[in-house]
């Protein structure tokens, strides 16, 4: 019988919709698939099984820790991978971990896993990292009745933490408002429980701060903040997150001085960092300070570069799209009148995504400016939704290159979408007379 090089180990409870993926993900290099279920009712169980998982069950007790515990117990392999239901083993992520299950842990052995954290708005990304991959070591167990973390022991022990290239994606922020508001309000009730257990612990306030924000209440969100900052549990990059969430939770209750500061002093610990700069740039916007903003923006989108997928200071941070960030950056540049630079920016976002029409009108004004009328003329939108600002200003470009009879079906085909528009019927019948067919003009202006 082959050896068992990796166990993957979950803790599930009604998870039918996300489970099948989680398993797909992990299959070709999972040796065995332990899932210790607390108490499904949908076909969690069912689906678990047709990935020839070994399911246990467990009796749920407002603790997970026991529970991911119960699911080590089970464990035979020499490493050991937990995950949860809402997220995936990246595919090119298969290659780092086959190469660590390879070796055989001599010692306790942690290594670190990033986690790309996907946002409710289904676009914005956080990265933190965990130490999921384990040695199947026995004094290797969780502690904390949410928000479980390893008991490590390990410099007792002579154990080492090292870093991995493997990467884990997670839909769990992504969920639909109901079954996020469920998921919250579960974790709130341990939350707070923990907190009561453990009122001189950082962790438990920084954790129930950070459930709170997701829920929206912001101001009990920065009162749990400024508890886990006052603890002072937390140093270097550790409290530069604290401070950033704080920044967050400020700048939501539009206390904008305030956030400026937690963010500065964030930076001030960890500067290879994303989130706390990205405070600062909202706090420019509210200023309107141009220069300040395409300052800072230009920082995040080198930084963005930079970093990636990879590390910077902080064990939690935010990833900002690139889109997001040229569309920014071109609003701004347009506004300080450097139309180049906002036509090159906005030109990447409509390259990316040509169904971005916000982007496709500020672009195509940038263009304007500039009087590069043929661009204008030659750009075929290619998706259906067009503004009357692109079409004004694609037929402009025509008219201005004397390409007529492109105009004229520019126009048709405008006043066939809004026929009520009395600007339209009017540059149409223009166009007309111009070309000499007074009788089609007058025709277009009676409608």
């Amino acid at each position: 019988m082959a050896a068992v090089r990796l166990s993957v180990c979950m803790i599930v409870r009604d998870e039918e919709t996300m489970l099948a993926d989680c398993l797909s993900s992990i299959r070709d290099v999972a040796d065995q698939i332990v899932v210790v279920d607390t108490g499904s009712l949908d076909k969690t169980v069912e689906i678990a099984k047709s990935f020839g998982a070994e399911v246990h069950s467990f009796q749920w007790c407002d603790d997970f820790a026991a529970a991911r515990n119960e699911s080590l117990s089970y464990a035979n392999g020499k490493w050991i991978l937990w995950l949860d239901a809402d997220e995936r083993l990246e595919s090119d992520s298969q290659a780092a971990l086959r190469k660590i299950i390879r070796t055989a842990p001599k010692v306790p052995t942690l290594y670190r896993v990033y986690i790309r954290n996907l946002q409710a708005d289904q676009l914005s990304i956080t990265l933190s990292s965990s130490h999921r991959l384990i040695s199947n070591h026995a004094v290797l167990r969780f502690q904390g009745r949410i928000h479980e973390q390893l008991h490590y022991g390990l410099e007792k022990l002579g154990g080492v933490a090292l870093e991995s290239n493997i990467t884990l994606y997670h839909h769990g922020y992504a969920l639909a408002e109901a079954q996020l508001a469920v998921k919250q309000a579960r974790n709130r009730v341990l939350l707070e429980t923990l907190v009561a257990e453990q009122p001189d612990s950082a962790y438990a306030h920084f954790t129930l701060g950070q459930n709170l924000a997701l829920s929206g209440d912001y101001s009990r969100a920065l009162s749990a903040y400024e508890i886990a900052l006052a603890l002072k549990d937390y140093e270097g990059a550790s409290r530069a997150v604290v401070l950033n969430a704080a920044a967050d939770a400020c700048w939501q209750l539009s206390r904008v001085p305030e956030a400026e500061q937690y963010a500065r002093e964030s930076i001030s610990l960890a500067a290879n960092q994303i989130g706390g700069y990205f405070i600062i740039y909202r706090v420019l916007r509210s200023r309107e300070d141009v220069s300040g903003q395409i300052e800072v923006l230009e920082n995040l989108l080198e930084r963005s570069r930079r970093l990636a997928d990879k590390p910077g200071d902080l064990p939690q941070d935010i990833r900002l799209p690139d889109m997001h960030l040229w569309y920014s950056l071109g609003e701004l540049y347009g506004a300080a009148g450097n139309f180049e630079k906002a036509a090159e920016l906005l030109g990447r976002c409509v390259k990316t995504d040509p169904g971005q029409v916000q982007a496709v009108d500020l672009w195509l004004a940038a263009l304007a400016n500039l009087g590069y009328w043929r661009e204008i003329a030659d750009y075929t939108p290619d998706n259906k939704v067009e503004t009357d600002n692109a079409r004004h200003l694609r037929g402009t470009a025509l008219l201005k290159l004397s390409r007529f009879d492109e105009a004229l079906k520019h126009y048709e085909s405008w006043l066939a979408d809004a026929p009520k528009s009395i600007e339209v019927r009017k540059r149409l019948a223009g166009l007309y007379a111009k070309m000499g067919d007074r009788v089609k003009a007058e025709d277009i202006l009676r409608g």
